[in-house]
């Protein structure tokens, strides 16, 4: 008797298209997610010609010249920033507070922040400056 069912090969190929295209969405997930991650508040730090590098891990407090305000790079009101500073210099060893202050930012604004700070325990403050950048020729 005669065989007339095609017989079917059964495939052993794993298909690569539907896995790179998952990678590829993968990958451009991530990057989006990396780049929103990182403190989202841009300053505008004044110059200073012995501004130095900082080697060790403080708590950062940014203000912005129209006023918000992160501390480590998390989104905080005024009114909070006290008790957020507090929690951090509990979980922390360093003590240190670094201050990104806009240079547009007025002084007092410089005063209630250190004054906050200082009412949650931080004792030593590092204000963020940056190397003035050399005459064009």
């Amino acid at each position: 008797m005669l065989n007339l069912k095609p017989s079917r090969k059964i495939s052993t190929e794993l298909d690569l298209v539907p896995l790179i295209n998952i990678i590829f969405l993968l990958l451009i997930f991530f990057m989006l997610t990396s780049s929103s991650i990182s403190g989202l508040l841009k300053t505008d730090l004044p110059e200073a010609e012995s501004s130095n590098k900082i080697g060790k891990k403080n708590i950062v407090i940014k203000v912005s010249a129209a006023g918000p305000i992160e501390l480590n790079e998390v989104s905080v009101s005024s009114n909070d920033l006290q008790e957020r500073v507090k929690d951090e210099l509990s979980r922390t060893k360093n003590q240190v507070i670094e201050i990104h202050g806009d240079k547009k930012l007025e002084f007092e604004t410089f005063g209630k922040i250190i004054s906050g700070a200082r009412k949650a325990g931080a004792r030593e403050f590092i204000f963020a400056t940056q190397k003035p950048l050399p005459p064009p020729d």
